[in-house]
């Protein structure tokens, strides 16, 4: 975590935060749980990590991202005027510091670090975010939230899958390794948002 990258990273997931809030309140109803969904949080993640330079650089830098982001979330929400509850603030960022790791780790490994074998599972890691989230959005609340979110989050898990399948793996079993782990993701991600 060198130079001014890493603050600048980090300030930027305050600000993501802040956005959010905002959004929640002035985004067109079909864009509404982009503001209020995890996947977002975790692309956050990613991108805050891409400023480390080593394996704990991302780790770390992806781990502050969500907890940063509900900082921004939550306070500009208080300063709002809404209610804040702290059980909620403090789900979520527990939420956001699990998954930066995940997603810290990912994206150090995809940019050619560490062992070889993990790079398939950390491709998988997003997409399944991705699926599981979509899943969660058409099966259980397809009745209060718009359905062409999900599907475009779906289909954005599957752009993504492929993109990093086809520009960052090199074997078939690391792209077999990548479907799996999304596959694996989005299942855990559903069953912990029916839980």
């Amino acid at each position: 975590m060198r130079g001014a990258k890493a603050p600048a990273a980090l300030v930027g997931a305050v600000l993501a935060g802040v956005v959010m809030s905002f959004g929640q309140t002035f985004a067109p109803d079909v864009l509404a749980p982009l503001f209020n969904s995890a996947a977002p949080v975790v692309a956050l993640a990613a991108a805050v990590s891409l400023a480390g330079h080593r394996a704990w650089g991302h780790v770390l830098l992806g781990a502050a991202a969500g907890p940063l982001a509900m900082v921004g979330y939550y306070g500009t929400t208080q300063l709002r005027g809404f209610g804040v509850s702290m059980a909620m603030v403090a789900f979520w960022s527990i939420a956001g510091i699990v998954t930066g790791v995940a997603m810290g780790l990912a994206v150090w490994s995809l940019r050619g670090h560490g062992p070889a074998w993990l790079r398939g599972p950390a491709a998988g890691y997003f997409p399944g975010v991705a699926f599981g989230e979509a899943a969660h959005g058409l099966v259980r609340i397809s009745d209060t939230t718009p359905v062409e979110y999900w599907w475009g989050l779906a289909a954005l898990g599957v752009a993504v899958l492929v993109w990093v399948a086809i520009r960052l793996l090199v074997s078939l079993r690391d792209r077999a390794l990548a479907v799996a782990a999304a596959a694996a993701v989005g299942v855990a991600l559903f069953l912990v948002y029916g839980g």
